[in-house]
């Protein structure tokens, strides 16, 4: 069987096709997409031939709340993160795979106020995006991941959230507090405040390219 990107949505409430879309033009590879919290985990199973990568979304709910559906997600994806399958996390998927890797997720702070909008985001140097840089990426979150698990590393930081990437030093993982992936219509999808020249969420959507080429090298398809 072919290749593929698996992109998973847990949202529970509106599915990020646009987000989805966008990766799906600019993969190599074919992708598929799934949608846990609201259909089951059945796509997902049906898709695990031929799995080169695996990218988790966004999400309303909580790491934290141990659903159902959660568990069920978690039980499929450890054994991957543990096995080499490349992960990126974005948001809520950032928070999961730290938390399924051994890390902890909190909220931000007492008050559970929630960060919308787009923040400035320092870079370490790494091999999705190369040398160190700083950019603007669009964010909507009240956790963030206050311990991270053993063996990974923070690649991004800003004033506001310590952690806002961080990578694995062994393994193929990778997380963005952030949403690199956003779209105008993920903005309206979500009530984030947005009225810039979508040109600006190009640095996050390269970000996330890196991610999709780097499956592709790891794969040995490029």
């Amino acid at each position: 069987m072919r290749r593929h990107i698996a992109v998973i949505d847990p949202g529970v409430r509106v599915p990020e096709l646009d987000c989805f879309n966008r990766m799906s033009r600019r993969s190599r590879l074919p992708t598929t997409y799934h949608l846990p919290a609201l259909f089951g985990m059945d796509s997902l199973l049906r898709a695990e031939d031929g799995l080169a990568g695996v990218v988790v979304l966004g999400s309303g709910a909580s790491v934290n709340d141990a659903l159902p559906w959660q568990d069920a997600l978690s039980a499929w994806l450890r054994p991957r993160l543990d096995g080499g399958t490349p992960f990126l996390g974005l948001c809520y998927g950032h928070q999961l795979g730290a938390h399924l890797l051994g890390g902890a997720v909190d909220y931000l702070s007492p008050d559970r106020q929630k960060l919308v909008g787009m923040r400035e985001i320092r870079l370490h140097d790494n091999v999705l995006w190369g040398e160190a840089v700083a950019g603007r990426l669009m964010v909507s979150h009240r956790e963030t991941v206050v311990r991270l698990p053993d063996r990974c590393r923070v690649v991004g930081t800003s004033p506001e959230v310590a952690v806002e990437a961080f990578a694995h030093e062994t393994l193929p993982i990778w997380g963005f507090q952030a949403h690199p992936e956003a779209t105008p219509a993920f903005a309206r999808n979500n009530g984030v405040p947005f009225d810039e020249d979508p040109s600006v969420l190009a640095f996050g959507h390269a970000l996330v390219d890196g991610f999709l080429d780097r499956v592709v090298a790891l794969a040995g398809t490029g």
